[in-house]
């Protein structure tokens, strides 16, 4: 057995307890909570645009404009939080993904899936350093370099909104199952 199958049985064997899952969930809202408390002055939308460009034109004119404003500090800051965030979000998703899995009898075939948060919150990390190199020298902020941070990112979305819709989904199902068609 190769280490990611032991991950992905050691997670799916800990989505069992609900008291791991609602403490990792406590603590990924509490976490996102206060990093959207912190970005909300700089604009939800002006930090995805920085966060998910690909254009190095458009992360300077963002990140010079809060250089200007004198916000940058409010980017830095969210910085103390978002780098714990990616550990709270991959291991909740996961255990989610996992529990919905098993309650809807998901084929092993698809436990690979069970690992995807993991592989976002690789991806926020290396977001989050590429912006930190930036920010300290925009000329940094080279093509080839944010493309590859954009793609990090895009990529963390994907795989996060991705299990999350895969939860909502089995979620559903389980519901119709277990409460819709039992009861004709």
């Amino acid at each position: 057995m190769n280490i990611f199958s032991r991950a992905e049985n050691f997670i799916s064997q800990k989505s069992d307890s609900n008291v791991l899952i609602i403490i990792f969930g406590i603590i990924y809202f509490t976490s996102q909570f206060i990093i959207g408390s912190i970005i909300h002055p700089l604009g939800v939308g002006n930090v995805l645009a920085l966060q998910t460009t690909l254009s190095s034109d458009t992360f300077k004119e963002i990140a010079s404009g809060w250089i200007a404003s004198g916000q940058i500090g409010i980017y830095y800051k969210h910085f103390y939080f978002d780098n714990f965030h990616p550990i709270w979000y991959s291991i909740f998703l996961s255990l989610l993904i996992a529990r919905t899995f098993k309650i809807n009898g998901v084929s092993p075939s698809f436990n690979f899936i069970i690992l995807t948060p993991f592989i976002a919150g690789i991806c926020d990390l290396i977001e989050n350093a590429m912006h930190l190199y930036f920010l300290s020298d925009l000329r940094r902020a080279t093509p080839a370099l944010v493309a590859l941070s954009g793609t990090a990112t895009n990529t963390k979305w994907f795989l996060s909104l991705s299990g999350v819709g895969i939860v909502f989904i089995l979620t559903i199902a389980w519901f119709v199952k277990t409460y819709i068609i039992k009861k004709r």
